[in-house]
């Protein structure tokens, strides 16, 4: 009796999140043991790195994101798709965390569950977010200027369109400024400003004001092509 009363409590609580020991000990100083227990029993699931779950159908990995109440970021990519409308699919989600055991755990049970997540730790998450909703997301200025560093110029230039009218581009100059398109010595800001004069000769309009820029010939195309596929599918 005990037992289900005890697992009562945990499904109130924690049902379709992951949760650690030290979470439950707040609610029954026998924690570890019944956790033990009920592991042996089925009825909940030992993750690993002190973390447990209890098991639970969720209709697809952003039901389990929003209902977890670990604290993580969705980043970069992954970030991006959900600010350009999953301009470009992926099926590898990209988090950040500030607790090293969560991260490993979300890659084990992610595994499990057969999706693919890419967990960040950081001592402080060096990106800016913000929360929607139930979920913090890098915002869009933060995962405009990363993804051009990691060369993802398709995700970051659908952003940049279609979120064109929430952008604080003063913001993302200052971002942009100081990071650059990784191994070369390109700003992502000049890359920023090349693909704004790009969308502006495709679109015969001046949707974005911005100074005339050049940039070395294998980032160059890239941009283009980049730019060239928002355009049409936009």
């Amino acid at each position: 009796m005990y037992l289900e009363n005890f697992k009562a409590t945990l499904e109130r609580k924690w049902s379709g999140s992951l949760f650690t020991v030290s979470d439950v000990r707040r609610i029954h100083s026998r924690a570890r043991e019944y956790l033990y227990r009920l592991s042996k029993r089925g009825g909940i699931r030992r993750v690993g790195w002190g973390w447990y779950y209890i098991p639970e159908k969720h209709r697809d990995v952003w039901e389990f994101l929003a209902t977890d109440k670990g604290f993580k970021v969705v980043i970069k990519q992954t970030a991006a798709s959900l600010w350009n409308y999953d301009f470009i699919h992926r099926d590898l989600y990209r988090l950040a965390v500030e607790n090293y055991s969560y991260k490993k755990a979300l890659e084990s049970f992610a595994r499990e569950m057969g999706w693919n997540f890419e967990v960040e730790y950081h001592e402080k998450i060096p990106y800016e977010y913000r929360k929607v909703n139930d979920l913090f997301i890098e915002t869009p200025e933060s995962c405009i200027v990363n993804c051009m560093s990691e060369w993802s110029f398709a995700d970051a230039f659908a952003t940049l369109y279609f979120r064109k009218d929430e952008i604080n581009f003063n913001k993302l100059k200052e971002m942009g400024r100081w990071k650059r398109i990784s191994k070369t010595n390109v700003r992502v800001w000049t890359t920023i400003k090349y693909g704004c004069k790009l969308f502006n000769q495709y679109l015969n309009k001046q949707i974005f004001r911005v100074k005339a820029v050049n940039l070395q010939e294998d980032v160059r195309k890239l941009v283009e092509e980049a730019v060239g596929k928002v355009v049409e599918f936009a």
